[in-house]
């Protein structure tokens, strides 16, 4: 990537911070190896990495199983368990199932764990959430930080927090305005700006919560056509008061939530966004022109990386079903996250299968940790079978399955050790 406005490039980024802290900080903000001056190029133009007598050679080449930071937090390695609705909790409670879960992916070598979404706001909940709209739900939330901390005490557990714009109850979703997704059989109803203040503070105190609950950070979610993403889209805001119109406009529920937040949590506790890198795909029902494209991505992306998220989560509308064995197929985003130039950690989500092609992914320094989701259900311990030269391609055959079948709780249909 190249500074054409004088603007700090993602390379520059690195540099600075890597000579600031006086010691090699690798973010995965790499060029290619034995670049000239690249920080992890030895003075012989040769890749360098801190190694341990201890450690496998797996561990000592790969960029996967590398050091990196997300804001306060160092994970262990650059493998995150994307956000993957569970089902599993009950009344907002979790069950054992929910629990059992989170001390499998733990265990499973995961660098850290973004829970599915969580319900910040009462309107929004159903059943099989966690919820998090009242501080009598911190003791239970509690109770999942510390099954993870038993499973592995180095890995990090970030609660997602969304609003889905009433998706699963009611006869009516509320958006910005009242235009629906393509597809989508609810009508809309736009929310008032007194509604839209309400949003902003249930959002800020259930990260309160979070936090309270001891765990390490969250993530706002803005993708996927819920709430925040019909704001960000010129497909379904066309309001034309403060939070419709410019992009600035549209973004500043984002800022007033971010704003909010870091009030009520401080400047070092981690706050992660998702965001849509596109609007058209399947994940809709249908292509359609007006929404959130790469060039509008850039631009939001641009802008909240400016507001103080300490990484920006990419993934888009797509739902694939067919199988992903060929490289082409997989990794969907990865362009729309290289095309970013910010000075925050990018995680890479969707469709990341094979180990080689991330490995590659990381070395190319577009992205900086790796989300999986569906891998997971079916393999909670790939990253441990990736370490270990057992595999490196994962069994998911993307048959959507589990997600066909939620309603039972987050299991894959093709294994049977989970169907007993």
């Amino acid at each position: 990537m190249t500074d054409t406005k004088g603007q700090t490039t993602r390379r520059q980024f690195l540099q600075t911070a890597t000579a600031a802290s006086g010691s090699l900080i690798f973010l995965g903000m790499g060029c290619s190896e034995g670049s000239e001056g690249s920080p992890d190029s030895g003075a012989d133009g040769e890749h360098k990495t801190d190694t341990d007598p201890g450690l496998s050679t797996q561990e000592e080449t790969s960029l996967l199983f590398s050091k990196g930071n997300i804001g306060v937090l160092q994970l262990e390695n650059r493998m995150v368990r994307a956000a993957t609705g569970e089902a599993l909790a009950l009344n907002g409670e979790p069950t054992d199932n929910y629990l059992n879960l989170y001390n499998a992916l733990a265990s499973g070598g995961v660098g850290m764990i973004i829970s599915g979404m969580t319900a910040p706001v009462e309107s929004d909940a159903i059943p099989f959430q966690l919820y998090a709209f009242e501080d009598a739900h911190i003791d239970r939330l509690k109770v999942v930080k510390e099954t993870v901390a038993r499973a592995n005490p180095e890995c990090k557990l970030i609660a997602q927090i969304a609003h889905s714009g009433n998706s699963y109850i009611g006869e009516t979703r509320t958006g910005p305005s009242d235009i629906s997704w393509p597809g989508d059989s609810k009508p809309m109803r736009a929310l008032t700006v007194e509604e839209i203040a309400g949003v902003v503070e249930d959002f800020a105190q259930a990260a309160r919560r979070y936090q309270e609950a001891g765990w390490d950070g969250v993530e706002v979610h803005g993708a996927h056509g819920y709430l925040l993403s019909s704001f960000l889209s010129t497909y379904t805001n066309n309001r034309t008061d403060q939070y419709g119109g410019s992009v600035e406009n549209r973004l500043r529920i984002v800022r007033e939530i971010l704003e909010r937040t870091r009030e009520l949590v401080g400047a070092d506790y981690p706050v992660l966004i998702k965001l849509n890198s596109s609007d058209s795909g399947d994940y809709v029902g249908a292509d359609f022109r007006g929404g959130i494209d790469q060039e509008l991505f850039r631009q939001n992306a641009t802008e909240i990386a400016k507001m103080g998220v300490d990484a920006i989560d990419v993934s888009g509308n797509n739902w694939v079903e067919n199988d992903l064995d060929e490289p082409e197929e997989q990794s969907f985003f990865r362009d729309a996250a290289g095309s970013l130039d910010v000075d925050v950690p990018i995680i890479l989500t969707g469709g990341n299968r094979s180990m080689d092609l991330l490995e590659n992914i990381l070395k190319s320094g577009d992205v900086d940790f790796i989300g999986l989701a569906r891998p997971l259900i079916r393999e909670p311990n790939l990253p441990s079978k990736w370490k270990n030269g057992e595999s490196k391609q994962a069994k998911c055959i993307s048959c959507n399955m589990c997600l066909y079948n939620i309603s039972g709780g987050l299991k894959c249909h093709q294994e049977p050790s989970q169907n007993a």
